[in-house]
């Protein structure tokens, strides 16, 4: 199956929680972050996460349910609340084409 991108909406189960996976991210790497959420059929390619209630992460994914099943292998399934949105227009100033852009409304 082809992999699509999606922007996924997370936020916590609680604070709690937060500050479980805070303090046992702390001496975290990004190598070990994205090393965590790749599976065969869905990975995180980008990751933004500020001091509120929300984070976002872009996935490069098959499916809604290959983030689910990434997340559960990851043991993060129970302890957020995610809401993964289909990106069919994808385009980044670091990958420049010159190509028309998707239309996400086709």
């Amino acid at each position: 199956m082809e992999k699509k991108h999606f922007m996924c909406t997370h936020t916590w189960g609680s604070d709690a929680v937060r500050d479980q996976v805070a303090e046992q991210s702390k001496e975290m790497t990004d190598a070990d972050f994205f090393a965590l959420f790749k599976t065969e059929k869905a990975e995180v390619l980008q990751h933004w996460m500020g001091k509120d209630d929300f984070f976002f992460c872009h996935w490069y994914a098959e499916s809604e349910d290959a983030i689910y099943e990434a997340l559960e292998a990851a043991q993060f399934n129970n302890l957020i609340v995610t809401m993964p949105n289909e990106m069919p227009r994808y385009v980044s100033s670091e990958k420049i084409t010159g190509e028309v852009m998707a239309d996400p409304f086709e």
